[in-house]
This record gives C-alpha cells, sequence and structure tokens, in this order.
C-alpha cells in the first residue's frame, strides 16, 4: 500500500509542478485560435480580390477584343476616306462647281 500512497503523491507533485505550463499552453492554443480565425478572414478576403481580378481579365480581354474590331473598321474607313478623296480630285475638275481640297 506504501507503494500506491508514494505513486499518488508523486502524481500530485507532477500535477502541481506542471499546472502552470498547461496553463501557458491555453495561452497559446487561445491565441493561436485567434491567428487562425484572422488567417481564415485574410483568406475569404483575398478570395474575393481573385473573383474581382477574374471579372477584370474577362473585360481586358472582351476590351482587347473589340479594340480589334475598331482597327479593322478603322482601316476599312481609311480606305473608303482614300478613295474618295480621289474620286473628288478628278470630278472637281470636270464640273463648274469646284469641290474644295480637303488637306487630312
Amino acid at each position: 500500500m506504501v507503494d500506491l500512497e508514494l505513486l499518488k503523491a508523486i502524481e500530485e507533485i507532477m500535477d502541481r509542478k506542471l499546472a502552470p505550463v498547461n496553463q501557458r499552453l491555453d495561452c497559446v492554443d487561445q491565441r493561436l485560435d485567434c491567428v487562425d480565425q484572422r488567417l481564415d478572414r485574410v483568406d475569404q478576403r483575398l478570395d474575393r480580390v481573385d473573383q474581382r481580378l477574374d471579372r477584370v481579365d474577362q473585360r481586358l480581354d472582351q476590351v482587347e477584343q473589340e479594340l480589334c474590331e475598331v482597327k479593322e473598321g478603322l482601316s476599312e474607313v481609311r480606305t473608303g476616306v482614300n478613295t474618295l478623296l480621289e474620286w473628288a480630285d478628278e470630278v472637281g475638275g470636270a464640273i463648274a462647281f469646284p469641290i474644295p481640297k480637303m488637306n487630312l
């Protein structure tokens, strides 16, 4: 029976000695929980930023496509205007009312 009492006494001593360590570990656990919560919020914000960047990328792709179409249309308009100017130069001398030359 003496051995059992001795073991219980050792257990109590160990519990008392380890109590401050356990308290500090509890504090560390609480702080880590707070850090985890903050990181979760940061992660959510980053997800929203990623979604917004995806939308911006889509819009930019659309703008680039429309710009290419505008460039193609501009080339056609320029060709048409040049053709009209050449025609006006040719016709301007043939009729009594001269068409004024355009300096573009």
